[in-house]
């Protein structure tokens, strides 16, 4: 991506972002409670158009008790920088990926342990059941009060520039841009790649000028971000999956009325699961999108990658860095991985 190219992009982004918050902004009001929801997702993203929604629903609810402004595409900071403001009060509500979140809890990885949930429909019973509780009890030990039900965020896929990938041989030696985390470190490193930490607003220009010839995102990434430009394949591993979680800071939320909580649970359960509907079905759609762009896709057995993590050791580390009780929760949910 040349200079010109990439201060375009940020311009255009920095202007969407604040569209953005003009846009999903209620009007004034005369609100008891003025509370704001971040997330790092764009505003057409099912996550940040059902908030939107149950914002909405909640004004109405309340009789104007509570206006929930939405602020999308991290217009107010990056990652981390929402969720210490969350943890201190400066936001009250944040959406945050559990890869970010594992960042303050350990625990909220075992959400994306590679090759653990076989479908959708066991990544969300574990995600918003047992599991989800107790990463849930976890960031309440840090200051976030975490909401029951979650969002999908998409299964990530391996896309390659030059060659198929069917078995793990196949990227070994390969360059490949992964997401801040040891988990996709020690993965990929497991198959013999050379994984390369990088933010993903970096990926289109190292994908461009050959610094990675690999990436691994869900399939909406790839539109989003015109990745579909530099690369040709994608393998549908579904190897690790994004669950965002819905926090709120302990304190701006005690100060809410029981009744008012209550209506605020109940919309964005509603929310939740009417988003992650919305995004497994774009998953589905964006695969066609991207076959008539020409992305050739192909579905590896998950057995020999599974294989090649177990004879690395992974499952035992990762199972003696995030506790016996949470790997147990997360065993009950997808059976053995030991």
């Amino acid at each position: 991506m040349s200079p010109t190219r990439k201060q375009a992009l940020t311009a255009v982004s920095g202007a969407a972002a604040l569209a953005s918050i003009g846009v999903l902004r209620f009007p004034a009001s005369a609100a008891e409670f003025d509370f704001k929801l971040g997330n790092d997702q764009t505003e057409t993203h099912p996550m940040t158009v059902e908030s939107v929604a149950a914002a909405k629903r909640v004004l109405e609810a309340t009789g104007g008790r509570l206006d929930i402004r939405v602020f999308p595409a991290s217009a107010l900071g990056g990652d981390p920088q929402m969720l210490a403001q969350a943890r201190s009060g400066a936001l009250e509500l944040l959406q945050i990926g559990n890869n970010v979140a594992a960042n303050v809890v350990p625990v909220a990885a075992l959400e994306s342990i590679p090759f653990a949930f076989a479908s959708y429909k066991q990544l969300m019973g574990a995600a918003d059941g047992a599991l989800g509780a107790h990463i849930g009890a976890a960031l309440g030990k840090v200051g976030l009060r975490a909401f029951a039900r979650t969002f999908y965020g998409g299964a990530f896929q391996i896309e390659t520039r030059s060659a198929a990938v069917e078995t793990p041989e196949d990227l070994k030696g390969v360059k490949i841009r992964v997401p801040p985390g040891p988990i996709d470190v020690a993965t990929f490193k497991a198959f013999g790649a050379s994984p390369a930490v990088l933010s993903l607003v970096d990926v289109y220009s190292s994908l461009q000028t050959h610094l990675v010839d690999a990436i691994e995102v869900p399939l909406p990434t790839i539109e989003n971000f015109k990745f579909y430009e530099q690369i040709k394949f994608c393998a549908l591993t579904r190897h690790a999956n994004l669950i965002y979680v819905m926090v709120a800071n302990p304190d701006a939320w005690a100060k809410l009325p029981k009744t008012l909580q209550e209506i605020v649970d109940r919309e964005f359960a509603v929310a939740a699961q009417r988003a992650s509907a919305a995004m497994l079905a774009s998953e589905e759609s964006i695969e066609s999108s991207l076959r008539a762009r020409g992305i050739v896709f192909n579905r590896p057995a998950p057995e020999p990658f599974r294989r090649a993590i177990r004879e690395a050791g992974l499952y035992p580390k990762w199972r003696d860095a995030y506790g016996a009780e949470g790997w147990g929760l997360l065993e009950k949910a997808v059976g053995k991985l030991l």
